[in-house]
């Protein structure tokens, strides 16, 4: 689950020196030098720029600010050399009709860069439709499976319903929840479906005073009963809890996108703590367990972390400058590979990232889908047997930040499987 100002994070230029901070934490150290950035001479502000691409562990946006100053500074070959970076990370950004890179239309060196970043924009796909939902206005956000009997389940943010999807294609409401219905993950084992929630402005029927309010249910998957319900404390700041997986014990795993925390819920004491406080990230996305045990996060704008659950310590995953790891929403670790799926990208995209044998760093990445048609907004995914099945055209395109429809024609959401390589 994205989540800033307006439900969904997106990291334009303007975002992040701007909505990020507000929605998230004023001291971010990396909004400070964007912002002085803004405000420096073009020699002071490259150095601003460079210690806020540190910070964030690379990230495309900001090596395109670092081309328009390397052109503002008379650097042509220096900015194209941000370009091509920005290119070899698969991605396309609209610099040919951007005024401030003008002086750089004449050269071949960009023109080719140009046409990389065309090609980057071209379909890939591998996926074929496993389920098309039949109401585009579900807001559709994260799937489950349950092998047992090989139903899916969906949660529906707007409709403020957990949907199941037999292995006949037939779709019924397994739960209606207070707040909107977020991240789910089955249990196989133990039965049950997990299932967090959050007060959403796209909900139906959401109250103001809702927001701020989030939490975690357990739902027993014979009798469709709650046997249990998790709640963070109402304390001011907003918290959503939209992203979740389980640990080898069958403890929850679950991240706060609005706040910046990270929590656990103990599945036999029945206790909710923080791995790590809130602020510790920027927007926590979905998290991983490796087998060592070890955390995997993605964080929206930051790039992706690893927690020790002994000794809370953060890392961060390494990787080249060409390899882009913002805008991460789900993201499932099968062996040695990060499968992601990048809504915060241009274009978006499913990814595959190899890591090296120790898990602490990509060696290679390729595309597994963008561009094709529907894909819209992709957001989660599972992984059954060799196939990642993923949401398609989730709808967060279609609401506004304060929860109406802003597109009354929009098409439903689909399950797409492909297969794990």
């Amino acid at each position: 689950m994205l989540f800033a100002v307006s439900g969904r994070l997106v990291l334009t230029l303007s975002l992040l020196a701007s909505s990020i901070g507000r929605a998230q934490r004023a001291d971010s150290t990396y909004q400070d030098h964007i912002a002085a950035a803004r405000a420096s001479a073009p020699p002071a502000a490259r150095e601003h720029l460079l210690r806020a691409l540190a910070l964030l562990h690379g990230h495309p946006d900001v090596f395109y600010l670092l081309a328009r100053n390397a052109t503002t500074m008379g650097q042509p070959e220096a900015a194209v050399g941000y370009l091509r970076t920005i290119a070899a990370m698969g991605l396309a950004y609209a610099a040919d009709s951007d005024s401030t890179l003008a002086p750089l239309r004449t050269r071949a060196d960009f023109r080719v860069v140009m046409t990389a970043m065309a090609a980057n924009k071209s379909p890939i796909g591998h996926a074929t439709t496993v389920s098309t939902l039949d109401d585009p206005d579900l807001l559709t956000e994260d799937v489950a499976y349950d092998p047992a009997d090989r139903t899916y389940y969906l949660s529906a943010i707007h409709r403020r319903k957990i949907l199941a999807i037999d292995q006949h294609g037939v779709f019924t409401t397994f739960a209606t929840t207070a707040l909107a219905p977020m991240a789910l993950v089955v249990d196989a084992k133990r039965h049950t479906l997990w299932a967090s929630i959050a007060g959403m402005a796209q909900a139906e029927g959401h109250e103001p005073a809702d927001t701020g309010r989030s939490g975690v249910l357990r739902y027993d998957l014979t009798t469709r009963k709650l046997i249990a319900h998790y709640d963070l404390p109402v304390d001011g700041p907003q918290h959503v809890l939209g992203d979740m997986t389980l640990d080898a014990s069958g403890n929850a795993i679950v991240s706060d996108g609005a706040g910046g925390g990270v929590y656990r819920i103990d599945r036999e004491r029945g206790v909710l703590s923080a791995l790590v406080p809130p602020g510790t990230f920027q927007s926590p996305q979905n998290p991983a367990v490796a087998p060592d045990g070890r955390i995997f996060v993605a964080d929206y704008a930051m790039g992706v972390a690893t927690i020790d659950p002994a000794t809370h310590a953060v890392s961060w995953l390494a990787h080249a400058d060409t390899v882009a790891l913002n805008g991460i929403d789900g993201m499932y670790l099968v062996g040695h590979v990060l499968y992601a799926i990048q809504n915060g990208t241009n274009p978006e995209r499913v990814t595959r990232f190899v890591l090296d044998p120790d898990l602490r760093r990509v060696v290679t990445w390729s595309v597994v889908e963008r561009a094709t048609p529907g894909l819209g907004d992709p957001t989660h995914a599972v992984v059954v047997g060799n196939d990642l099945i993923f949401i398609a055209n989730s709808g967060w395109d279609r609401f506004g930040d304060d929860g109406h429809i802003t597109n009354p024609k929009g098409m439903p959401a689909r399950l797409e499987r492909t297969k794990l390589e």
